[in-house]
């Protein structure tokens, strides 16, 4: 249900020289142990770099902003977000968005999320962030109009949730609307996250961090797995030959005490009773990872390999939105609007960025642009011997961006590159070399991924 409120708010007609920029999917807060934000400097020097921008700037915080999902109990007089913004390493973040606000012709919009539904239903939290200075307005969905040459282009933006059954909230202000996502977080990831270590190479901590979800069993086969083979070949395998090779070296030396006359068969005894070992243990390998992956497809949503392709629900939003931009569908939180007037649609939800210029029925062209995240992910990597995927750390900092430019309205998806560590073991970093991702530079500055224009 979109409350009639939601729709009729009015639209903006924004000037030729106006910015859009489009933030999702941030996750900030959460309890010891399940907060996933880990990059407050690089989203404050975003706010500050659009704070020193020329020119109006609309910023849209375009939904799961503040992970509420992710906090618990709340003392009294206190809520969710004043929690977050309290805390110490997040100071810095919220004045820069204080400050981007104070500046002239510069507003913040709020659209909220599956994880920050509580913006909507809970009056606490909007005061707070009013009171705090870094809001504008709260909204269903964002809406306006940007002058582009003799004309005006339409984009609009929602978080994207509502393209996804299992996290769609049907009344947002409704408290105990709570979608089968919202039952995830908070009665399985929030509760085993604090966990932490439960044994070497798998730390529950990181499980909110394995993208998509829906990879979560392969990573957690893949680590007991790569763990146990690690422990086998350094603690059993390597030990065994190597005790063996002494033993066959001190038994020649015994019967020849004055020298090694036949050494060629010392090498070739050792020889064959290596090859026969690892053989032996290679088998055993290759049984366990036979139900290792036929364990991970089981559990899989289609019952397919997913080690190397995009999970099903973020490839299903991108062609909804494919669908409503060509007519064929009505953006969830904006039925009444008629897509053929949207040029560009933004969303979020899917923690995958992308861009695509998609053409309608009568030859016009339009953009669908998902702004991504600003997370660290574990994303699955395909390892040499066909063994389960290797999660590999990468962080996702990225945002959209609307102008216009020259006559033509310009749509960029843009990226902030920042090393990630990694917690891989030896055999792990073995059977994944050449094929993992490189890290950028400490120093690498933000760039434009993706462009379109209109």
């Amino acid at each position: 249900m979109v409350p009639a409120l939601a729709i009729l708010r009015p639209v903006p007609d924004l000037p030729g020289n106006a910015l859009v920029v489009f933030v999702s999917d941030s996750h900030i807060g959460g309890d010891p142990g399940c907060d996933g934000f880990e990059s407050p400097e690089e989203l404050e020097a975003l706010f500050r770099e659009l704070a020193a921008h020329d020119g109006p700037v609309e910023l849209v915080l375009a939904g799961d902003f503040f992970d509420f999902l992710q906090i618990g109990a709340v003392p009294e007089g206190e809520n969710r977000a004043s929690l977050t913004m309290a805390r110490g390493e997040y100071l810095g973040l919220f004045a820069a968005l204080k400050d981007f606000r104070s500046g002239e012709g510069k507003r913040v919009v709020y659209l909220p999320g599956n994880h920050d539904a509580e913006v909507w239903w809970n009056p606490d939290i909007q005061e707070t962030l009013r009171e705090a200075g870094m809001v504008d307005e709260f909204a269903y969905n964002y809406l306006a109009s940007i002058e582009v040459g003799a004309g005006r282009r339409v984009v609009y933006c929602e978080h994207g949730n509502q393209l996804d059954p299992p996290n769609t909230v049907v009344d947002y202000s409704d408290m105990l609307d709570t979608p089968l996502g919202h039952h995830v977080v908070m009665d399985f990831t929030r509760r085993v996250a604090p966990y932490g270590e439960v044994s070497p190479g798998l730390d529950l901590s990181e499980i909110k961090m394995v993208y998509p979800l829906v990879a979560i069993p392969g990573w957690v086969a893949g680590r007991y797995y790569y763990d146990l083979l690690g422990k086998v070949t350094a603690y059993l395998l390597l030990p065994l030959l190597a005790a063996y090779a002494l033993y066959r070296l001190a038994t020649y030396l015994l019967l020849f005490p004055g020298g090694l006359p036949r050494v060629h068969e010392i090498f070739l005894d050792i020889g064959i009773f290596g090859v026969f070992t690892v053989a032996l243990f290679a088998v055993f390998f290759l049984v366990v990872r036979h139900a290792v992956r036929r364990t991970v497809r089981a559990m899989s949503p289609d019952g397919t390999r997913q080690e190397t392709q995009h999970p099903s629900p973020a490839e299903a939003s991108r062609a909804k939105v494919r669908e409503i931009l060509a007519g064929g569908a009505r953006a969830p939180m904006y039925p009444s609007l008629d897509p053929a007037t949207i040029d560009v649609f933004v969303s979020g939800h899917t923690h995958l960025p992308s861009l695509d210029e998609v053409a309608r029925p009568d030859g016009r062209r339009c953009v669908a642009v998902n702004s991504g995240c600003y997370l660290r992910q574990l994303q699955p990597v395909p390892p040499r011997l066909k063994g389960p995927p290797v999660f590999v750390s990468r962080f996702v900092l990225t945002h959209a961006r609307v102008s216009a430019v020259g006559g033509a309205l310009h749509v960029e998806l843009w990226e902030q590159p920042k090393p990630a560590r990694q917690s891989l073991g030896r055999v792990e970093r073995l059977l994944s070399s050449g094929r993992r991702p490189p890290q950028p530079p400490e120093d690498a500055e933000a760039l434009v991924r993706e462009r379109s224009s209109l």
